[in-house]
């Protein structure tokens, strides 16, 4: 079977997430330790930061996601790639801790919103049809690349350089490996790069998709249905992975230890969206979100026992599975209920409408602020899947006719 051009197209998609959601969010926590160190703030206030970039980026989301519908993907990914060099460039020469708080606000927040998650999903559902819930789980292992690769490599260029020296380093790289791939690789679809599409097409593409307005989206019970019940696995990984390095120190643990922790989660995360990516072309979606609780209620429940390095890391292994199979499921109920050609703008909306989980960081950071713990911030999550998970009940697959 020859090589199909799509594979490229969606590993160029893939390290975009990874450098983007890397940067801005799987590294902050390691940023903003130096930062508390720099500036003399709390945990609270200095994980806000990272709150309001998610905030606005998901504000950003939509129109985002109706310019990817629109535009030209090549230069959607390039201009976010280089909001990102930018971002860090500029963070570099900062002086007070509301400076980093504007930057992130706009510059980070719109590198995110045109480069990361949404970016490479919808690149992955442009090129691929019949393999489709595949290509969108190993999409969304840029993130987990993300969280693999630069926690470690922050935290080891904070151990022999300054934090403004370890930005201005990352400002050059990254945009030097990214954008001429992206120029070079990255098409709206098959037709356009003049290649054979998808070669294991199930059904032909339709043109007659319906025209899902903003209005028709949000109007849509299925929409709300979907959102209710996977906001509880998003809680999760955002509130212990942003707390991670300020977690790891009440623990005693080193901020190479920590980065390690995080590393363990972001390979079990990838091993959780292949395996969700693989089982979505082929099992109903309702059960495929009950294999994704299942985890992460584990792994809170893990979190409430004494802490230790130990329970921390068996926390982080089943959080991993199961906020694996978030994109993936996201990505599989969105095109079979929306079809792909309003897939970015009602993927943009749903993570826009999921930005209230962006209070999860600080909140927990002032729940160990003003409590002493982290304790109460997991029970109330563990409320939060009690309350929410039935809301899966009306995600119906009307493509298997359940």
């Amino acid at each position: 079977m020859p090589w199909f051009y799509g594979w490229n197209v969606l590993g160029v998609g893939m390290m975009s997430m990874a450098m983007t959601m890397g940067v801005v969010f799987s590294a902050f926590s390691f940023f903003a330790v130096a930062w508390m160190d720099a500036f003399g703030t709390s945990r609270g206030e200095t994980l806000l930061i990272m709150s309001v970039a998610q905030l606005v980026t998901g504000l950003m989301y939509p129109f985002t996601g109706r310019a990817m519908d629109r535009s030209s993907l090549r230069w959607i990914g390039a201009a976010g790639i280089l909001c990102l060099a930018a971002g860090l460039l500029v963070s570099s020469f900062t002086t007070a801790l509301w400076q980093l708080m504007v930057i992130y606000a706009l510059v980070m927040a719109g590198a995110n919103a045109l480069a990361g998650a949404l970016y490479s999903q919808t690149v992955a559902a442009r090129w691929f049809r019949g393999r489709r819930g595949l290509a969108l789980g190993l999409s969304s292992i840029g993130s987990s690349i993300g969280a693999l690769v630069f926690p470690l490599l922050v935290s080891t260029l904070l151990g022999v350089m300054d934090w403004r020296q370890a930005m201005q380093l990352l400002a050059l790289v990254i945009p030097l490996i990214a954008v001429p791939l992206m120029l070079l690789v990255i098409a709206d679809s098959p037709e356009q790069k003049g290649v054979e599409p998808d070669p294991d097409v199930a059904q032909p593409r339709v043109d007659g998709e319906p025209a899902w307005s903003t209005r028709m989206i949000l109007r849509e019970r299925y929409f709300w249905a979907m959102l209710i019940a996977l906001v509880p696995i998003v809680v999760t990984p955002v509130a212990l992975t942003g707390n991670l390095a300020p977690y790891a120190q009440d623990l005693d643990i080193s901020a190479q230890a920590a980065g390690g922790l995080m590393s363990i989660w972001a390979l079990c995360n990838i091993l959780g969206k292949v395996s969700f990516g693989y089982l979505a072309d082929r099992i109903e979606q309702r059960l495929l979100y009950l294999l994704a609780l299942f985890p992460s209620v584990a792994a809170l429940l893990l979190l409430l026992l004494a802490p230790s390095y130990l329970t921390l890391l068996l926390a982080m292994i089943a959080l991993g599975l199961g906020s694996g199979g978030y994109l993936p499921l996201i990505g599989m109920m969105i095109s079979r209920h929306f079809g792909v050609l309003a897939y970015g703008a009602v993927v943009g909306l749903f993570l826009m409408c999921t930005r209230a989980t962006v209070l999860a960081p600080p909140g927990a950071g002032w729940v160990r602020d003003h409590f002493g713990s982290y304790d109460y911030f997991w029970i109330g999550v563990l409320v939060l899947f009690a309350v929410c998970a039935p809301a899966i009940i009306f995600v119906r697959d009307r493509t298997r006719g359940s």
